[in-house]
This record gives C-alpha cells, structure tokens and sequence, in this order.
C-alpha cells in the first residue's frame, strides 16, 4: 500500500511538472510571438502611409495634368477670341467703306445693320476673353498651389520610404530569429493545445492567447477569477482558461521561470 501512495505521488509529481513545463512552453511561445506582432505592427503601419502618400501624389499629378490641359484650352480661346475680333473689325472697315459706294438707302441699312451685328460679336468675343481670362488666373493659383502641396507629399514619401526601408533592414534578421524561436517553442507543445492557442490567439485582442492573473483578474479581459480557479492556476494540475474570455491563465511563477530562462 506504501508503495502504491508512493507510486501515486510521483505521479501526481509528474503531472504537476508536465502541465508546468506546457504552461512555461505557452507563455514562452506567446511572448516570441508578441514580440514578433510588434514587428509587424510597426512595419505594417508604414506601408500603409507609404501607399497612401503615392496614391496622394498620383491624384496630385493627375490634377496638375487636369489644371495644365485646362490652361491650354483657355489660353486657346483667348487666342481664337482675338483672332475673331481682328477679322470681325476688318469685316466691319469693309462694310464702312462699302457704305460709301451704296446706291440706294436700303442698301446702306443693310450694310448698317451688318456693322452693328459684328460690333456685338466683337462685344461678345472681349467678354469671353474676359471671363477665361478669370479662369485662367484661377487656373494658375489652383495649379500653383497644388504643386506646392505635391512637392510636400513628394518630400514626405522620401522620408516615409526612407523609414520603411531601414526598418525592414533593421527588423528582418530580427524577425526571422523569432520566427525560428517561434516553432522551436511550438516543437515542445503538443498538437491539441498548440490549435487550441493558436484559435484563441487569432480572436483575441492583440493575438495574447496565454495571459497572466493581475490582481485577481484575467489579464486579458480583466475580469475577476474565482479563488478556487486561482488556486487552480497556482497549483499548476491542469492548464486553466478564463471563463469569460477563453485565455490560456498562468501565474507569477509561470513567469518567473520565463524570466529565469531568458535573463
């Protein structure tokens, strides 16, 4: 009987040293993790901004290639304008000198009447000239302004990419390393719990799977542990999650002995 209470003990022992051994692998492997989420995080966020800047200054160059067709068209007209108002006043010394030569008055007051129309046409042209002469300085302070604006957004993108580049240089090697540490960690976890952390990593907030207890709350959602579940997570018997919000709950000593393997 002595032996079997003996046998039965370090069984129990064995137990106790296996679940902690698993509770010290997960936490292990969710702070490699966190660590590599960071590196993306930073990383991904600069993309982002760098994409944003080009897809800004490409809608900036487009608009100046808009404002400069624009221009062109209205600095057209002007000319076309002034063009129409020489040949208009040249019609009209014409019908002057025809009025002159007329042999009756009905033919004078045709001639009348036909310098009369072209002096509105000359009218008209001027108020034309006038009105894209507006849109034309409109034109040109939208223009200068915008490229202004694109000559910012240009400098901007340099130093974004500029960013970008050094810290993927800088983070690479980085990230690599931890990605290897990473499936040596998940080497020593067995497959069942591994999908399990790995499922509840991938719905919770920022992927923490594996949270310690804080002041008698889960880490993760910070509600309140019934004291005989903390008493359950102290005793290391079985791996234990949150009730509420399904995370993996280590306690202090868990940590410590992370702690005492990477310091």
């Amino acid at each position: 009987m002595a032996d079997n209470q003996e046998n039965r003990l370090n069984e129990e022992e064995q137990i106790e040293i296996t679940v902690e051994k698993k509770l010290v692998a997960l936490y292990t492997l969710q702070q490699i993790d966190s660590k590599i989420d960071k590196i993306r995080i930073v990383r991904g966020e600069l993309p982002e901004a760098v994409q944003d800047l080009e897809d800004e200054v490409a809608g900036l160059e487009t608009r100046i290639g808009h404002y400069n067709e624009d221009l062109k068209k209205f600095n057209t007209d002007v000319t076309n304008y002034k063009i129409k108002i020489k040949e208009t006043q040249a019609l009209i010394k014409k019908y002057e000198e025809q009025q002159n030569n007329v042999r009756n008055s009905r033919e004078y007051d045709s001639l009348t009447k036909e310098t009369e129309y072209q002096s509105l046409e000359i009218q008209l042209c001027e108020k034309r000239i006038k009105d894209a002469t507006v849109k034309i300085e409109d034109i040109k302070a939208g223009l200068e302004s915008t490229e202004k604006k694109l000559e910012e957004r240009k400098n901007d993108l340099v130093v974004k990419q500029s960013e970008l580049n050094s810290i993927v240089e800088e983070t690479e090697k980085e990230e690599r390393e931890l990605v290897e540490k990473s499936k040596e960690s998940e080497a020593l976890i067995e497959d069942r719990l591994l999908a399990a952390y790995k499922r509840i990593r991938k719905g919770a907030r920022n992927g923490l799977a594996v949270v310690q207890i804080e002041r008698d709350a889960c880490g993760g959602c910070f509600n309140k542990i019934p004291p005989q579940h903390q008493l359950d997570i102290r005793i290391h018997k079985k791996i234990i999650v949150c009730e509420y919000c399904g995370r993996i709950l280590v306690d202090q000593d868990i940590i410590d002995q992370y702690n005492a393997k990477n310091n």
